[in-house]
């Protein structure tokens, strides 16, 4: 793959794919240094610690912890390497099928690496997200699979989180109906392709399972609470079936979503919904009582404040039976 020297600053800055001992940039850091170069990070490339120091609010120990981490680049290169062998490509904001979705609705929380297995084109595909408590009932369970058959219908993908209960029921019921699933995943990527059933369904480009996390690394609630807001960036609008009230990562992701407006939020207000879908509504989630009103979501036009961060991709990127597919996606959260 062919990258440019801003793609290839932004992986050795933030990477996490080398034990080396070294503290890479976070995404908040990354995108304050990246503010502070107007030709991109690219510029920084064979810069000495000196130089940078010579940016606005860059101190001196910042500096040479920036020239440390940009000399990583051969030994990043053979982990990159190594994923793209296993079917995993690693995109920066720079590059052309990272979606810009999540630069726009995101801004300076979006992660500078995404790493992707599948058809990555979906990742540019407004669908509809279907989220919700991994202890949803019979009556929301329903819900879940209804909406994702609604969106296979449209030929929209669903995008989900991979959990167990209501992402994993949307996620097959998609997939069953013919149609397509963007999963954004919590813990090891890395694993999950080890699953046949998950290897089939990428081979025939219906799915596409991203990380913002080192691919190998681990489910941990902070991961799952942190991917939350990229589901509904990702997403046209996403429904929340069933909400515990006041606690739990579906509760936490819709306010967030909802307070900072990374997505457009509906909620469930029928039978299965969760003890906390009333108090979304009142937030200002648009209440679904009827799943064929999700048409009419998907349909409204929704105007978002842009995050202001412009990007060029200077570069572009070169190119069974399936069984209850997403429950061999399905995390701890």
């Amino acid at each position: 793959m062919r990258r440019s020297d801003d793609a290839l600053a932004t992986i050795a800055l933030v990477s996490r794919l080398c034990a080396d001992g070294l503290r890479p940039l976070k995404a908040a850091e990354f995108w304050k240094l990246t503010s502070q170069v107007d030709e991109g990070p690219g510029r920084l490339l064979g810069m000495s610690a000196s130089d940078v120091a010579e940016l606005p609010g860059v101190p001196m120990s910042e500096a040479e912890r920036t020239v440390t981490l940009l000399e990583r680049s051969t030994a990043l290169a053979f982990e990159l390497e190594g994923l793209e062998r296993s079917g995993i490509r690693t995109l920066t904001p720079f590059d052309e099928r990272y979606p810009e979705r999540l630069t726009d609705r995101l801004g300076f929380r979006a992660p500078p690496l995404l790493y992707a297995a599948g058809a990555s084109d979906l990742l540019g595909v407004p669908g509809l997200g279907v989220v919700g408590s991994r202890n949803v009932g019979e009556a929301g369970a329903e819900v879940a699979k209804e909406a994702a058959k609604r969106a296979a219908a449209r030929e929209l993908p669903v995008v989900s989180g991979g959990a167990r209960g209501v992402d994993q029921l949307a996620m097959d019921a998609a997939f069953e109906a013919g149609g397509t699933v963007t999963g954004v995943l919590a813990d090891s990527l890395v694993r999950k392709l080890r699953n046949p059933a998950v290897r089939a369904a990428i081979h025939d480009e219906r799915v596409v399972l991203c990380t913002p996390y080192n691919p190998s690394a681990g489910f941990s609630a902070g991961n799952a609470m942190g991917r939350n807001k990229l589901v509904y960036a990702l997403a046209a609008v996403t429904l929340v079936v069933a909400s515990e009230l006041g606690s739990g990562g579906t509760w936490t992701g819709a306010n967030e979503s909802l307070d900072h407006r990374f997505g457009h939020v509906a909620v469930w207000r029928g039978h299965g919904e969760g003890a906390g879908n009333a108090r979304l509504e009142q937030a200002g989630a648009a209440a679904v009582a009827d799943i064929a009103d999700v048409d009419a979501l998907l349909d409204e036009p929704i105007a978002f404040p842009s995050a202001d961060i412009h990007l060029d991709h200077t570069e572009p990127v070169a190119t069974g039976e399936q069984g209850t597919l997403f429950e061999a996606l399905a995390s701890t959260d």
